[in-house]
């Protein structure tokens, strides 16, 4: 189900602090002239964050996906292709992986256009429960 969910859980045993856990949708767009390569990324990050990187410029911050961001390691998350296709590089899809790594997605084109939406959700390690889920569109685009 697409959308913003907020979610505050506790730590295990209720003795942690209180974790906020943010999936935002999302549209990372990269276009590039001449044939150069246009490439658009999007990384959610063991340090807590969602990042998206364009034609291979430095990652800017869209928003927190964990906070505090101490309790990042104790996520996963969980990506399903929904349409379109990803560049190599890319995370793996239709299985949970820890956020104590960065994992991203991304497409890129030489020339025309590329795209990709993705669903992700974002569950406590140990647990079936989704804390929160949205898509995520990418495209890329190369004259």
């Amino acid at each position: 189900m697409p959308g913003v969910f907020l979610t505050l859980v506790g730590s295990a045993g209720g003795s942690g602090p209180a974790v906020t856990i943010t999936v935002n949708p999302s549209f990372v767009t990269a276009f590039n002239t001449l044939g150069s390569p246009a490439t658009a990324n999007i990384s959610f990050n063991s340090a807590g964050t969602v990042t998206e990187a364009i034609n291979g410029a430095p990652a800017t911050t869209l928003y927190n996906w964990c906070i505090p961001a101490s309790e990042a390691a104790n996520y996963e998350i969980y990506a399903t292709l929904s349409a379109g296709g990803v560049s190599g590089g890319s995370s793996a899809f239709n299985t949970w992986l820890a956020l104590s790594s960065n994992r991203a997605w991304q497409v890129t084109t030489s020339s025309g256009v590329a795209t990709a939406i993705i669903n992700v959700g974002i569950r406590r390690t140990g647990s079936t429960d989704i804390l929160a889920s949205a898509d995520i569109e990418l495209y890329a685009e190369s004259t």
